[in-house]
């Protein structure tokens, strides 16, 4: 399976690579339009594939697991804090995708510029500072060639497929029964924590975390044990819906268990 994974990221790349070749030669190479259509085209499948990426979540697997009546209460996954700190710990693709990244913020802060200061410039501003600020704008006949510098993104492309899919399908999600912690793309890992074990929940942020809304929540069970759900997204809903289910689990009767489970 990995063999399998590994080919379908290098095979989205190659279909991207096939595509700005085909659009640069046919929009007269070495033109702008050819830098601008290819550039373009690179953007705009760099973030097709990367959303296509964030679609292995693991769903199906999920629901088949699931008994009968018991529903989705609340789902969420790891914060995209944890996603960031994989690429950076993956040197590779720290690389292929952090520079292309980079380039790309870049260009588009200068295009977006550009066209604002444009759009002034054909209103009738032509103020001796504001010429002079939209110095470097004139520097080029046309400044949509600079959209050529997003093509660099599609070497991004098979190592944003694996961290963006490893990512998304980390995920957790409570039913009226348990919390289920679901991870992996083919090959994965999937278990679940029994509400009516849990005792409590515990949750410490720092100033970041509260601000970026993720966190750790240890659930303490009824046996002494705990569990750790690291870098939840939403962690004080999450955990307050699990101990809100735990708690009417606690005190139901074999009725209202039932009445739980049907939602």
């Amino acid at each position: 399976m990995r063999k399998f994974w590994k080919g379908i990221r290098w095979g989205a790349f190659f279909l991207a690579l096939v595509v700005d070749i085909v659009l640069f030669y046919t929009a007269k190479p070495f033109s702008a339009n050819s830098f601008i259509a290819t550039g373009l085209a690179s953007l705009i499948m760099f973030l097709f594939f990367v959303r296509l990426a964030n679609l292995f979540r693991g769903g199906s697997r999920i629901r088949g697991i699931l008994e009968e009546n018991e529903v989705k209460v609340h789902e969420t996954c790891v914060h995209w804090v944890r996603l960031l700190g994989n690429i950076r710990a993956d040197k590779t693709a720290y690389r292929w995708i952090g520079i292309p990244l980079l380039i790309a913020v870049a260009v588009t802060f200068t295009e977006a510029a550009w066209l604002v200061w444009l759009a002034a410039f054909k209103l009738g501003a032509d103020a001796p500072w504001f010429m002079a600020v939209g110095a470097p704008f004139r520097l080029l006949p046309n400044n949509g060639v600079l959209v050529g510098f997003y093509i660099p993104l599609i070497f991004s492309i098979p190592f944003a497929i694996s961290h963006v899919a490893d990512w998304s399908t980390h995920r957790y999600v409570i039913t009226p029964l348990r919390i289920i912690i679901h991870h992996g793309i083919f090959d994965y890992h999937m278990h679940g924590i029994l509400l009516s074990r849990v005792v409590d929940a515990q949750q410490d942020y720092t100033f970041w975390q509260q601000m970026l809304n993720y966190g750790d929540v240890v659930f303490r069970e009824t046996s002494g044990e705990a569990e750790t759900l690291e870098c939840v997204w939403g962690p004080k809903k999450f955990a307050k819906l699990a101990v809100r289910y735990s708690h009417a689990l606690e005190g139901a009767t074999p009725r209202g268990v039932e009445d739980i489970e049907g939602g």
